[in-house]
């Protein structure tokens, strides 16, 4: 038997519910999702300018649900950028990638699509994050402090198991995850950080929101996250909190939320205290120029 998404909180349920009918939603628009819909203009993403189909549909996915349950927030997304909703209840702020993944699903080469939402507290404290691997129809999520992994199924949580991440302590020994896939960030940082990635055991090139939980559930043991987007960060972190990761900026001090969601980040976030201040060390002797 599988755990009903109603067992936990309101906002986790919700976060379960939507992500799901997320995915259900990228499975069902199969190749017709990489329709071109719109461009992005300005600096903001200017390496990646297209919205796809897949992109704006999802979204407009989540804004509808923020709508079913009269939500009271701030809804920071990838897409819409801004947009507020005077529900009811408390106030709160949902964080979205509503598709990570869209130049893979543009190929529709299934890896590494994701579909995401977190629900914060107005100083950005995490109420709740789920992140959903819509090829294995998986979910990392937290609920409060605590956080857990399992399968989706009609609104069911099949195989859930908390998370458990891994007590990697030395550089030599750990799996590394950085998002290197488009050459904007891969030459930067084979150049930049040359000193770090050849350090490690093993570079994962992804990021976004999976970089965090994939640190909670022990597949990965660090998550550098360079210039990463607002919503990549935020709508995953809560995860990585909930599963007691040790999450700073590059200096070592401690993520300072705002609501900007054109704002870049620069985030550590490691299994354990020891290889954190591993990472922290060669960062600190890299050219600031490279930061």
């Amino acid at each position: 038997m599988g755990k009903p998404f109603s067992d936990f909180s309101k906002y986790c349920a919700f976060g379960l519910e939507t992500v799901e009918e997320s995915i259900d939603l990228v499975h069902k628009m199969g190749p017709s999702g990489v329709e071109v819909v719109s461009g992005r203009e300005g600096e903001y993403r200017y390496w990646d300018p297209e919205t796809l189909k897949v992109d704006r549909d999802c979204e407009d996915l989540f804004i509808k649900k923020i709508e079913e349950h009269k939500l009271n927030c701030l809804f920071l997304s990838e897409e819409c950028g801004q947009k507020d909703f005077k529900g009811k209840g408390e106030r709160v702020v949902v964080v979205s990638d509503p598709f990570d993944g869209s130049l893979l699903y543009k190929r529709q080469i299934p890896a590494f699509w994701f579909t995401t939402l977190a629900v914060l507290k107005e100083n950005g404290q995490g109420i709740s994050a789920v992140v959903g691997d819509c090829a294995a129809r998986q979910v990392d999520f937290s609920d409060g402090n605590k956080a857990y992994t399992a399968r989706l199924n009609r609104g069911q949580l099949e195989g859930l198991r908390p998370a458990k991440k891994n007590s990697t302590k030395e550089l030599g020994k750990a799996f590394l995850e950085t998002y290197l896939m488009k050459p904007h960030y891969l030459y930067p940082a084979a150049k930049d950080f040359e000193p770090l990635l050849s350090k490690v055991k093993f570079v994962l090139p992804n990021g976004g929101p999976g970089g965090f939980s994939d640190v909670a559930m022990g597949r990965t043991d660090v998550y550098f996250a360079h210039k990463q987007p607002f919503t990549d960060i935020f709508a995953g972190l809560p995860i990585a909190e909930a599963a007691g990761c040790v999450i700073t900026d590059f200096d070592g001090n401690p993520v300072k939320y705002r609501s900007d969601v054109k704002s870049r980040w620069h985030i550590v976030c490691s299994c354990t205290e020891e290889l954190h201040k591993e990472v922290l060390k060669v960062i600190k002797d890299l050219p600031r120029a490279a930061l």
